[in-house]
């Protein structure tokens, strides 16, 4: 005969509040904010910075050839880009401060700005 371990009250309360706990502390200390401005980065250079509450696309051609990036509702992506595997593009859209989307093979980079900075410090 197999014995279960009894489950008793205190083993749900316990349960319970370290639930209450750990959503209380993703609330407080892992919160995102939602930038407003989209920096795009050219062959080492900041190309130029854009609201994130326009429409626009932007054409830039580098080395491989050319890379389309597009703002909409509050969003920035790469659209399409030239290189081989597409990883850039694939990374869909972003809307978070500190966000941030690199085309290697084209020398670009897009990054969400906002009031705030997601991070120390960044390297690439």
């Amino acid at each position: 005969m197999k014995l279960r371990p009894k489950f008793f009250l205190g083993d749900s309360l316990i349960i319970l509040m370290s639930l209450v706990f750990i959503i209380f502390s993703f609330k407080t200390f892992w919160h995102f904010e939602t930038g407003s401005v989209v920096q795009v980065n050219f062959k080492g250079e900041t190309y130029g910075n854009f609201s994130l509450f326009q429409d626009k696309k932007i054409s830039l051609i580098g080395k491989e050839g050319e890379s389309v990036i597009e703002i909409k509702d509050g969003q920035a992506r790469l659209k399409s880009a030239p290189c081989r595997n597409q990883y850039c593009v694939q990374q869909g859209w972003i809307s978070f401060t500190g966000q941030m989307l690199i085309c290697i093979p084209n020398e670009i980079s897009i990054e969400i700005l906002g009031k705030t900075k997601a991070y120390d410090s960044l390297n690439y």
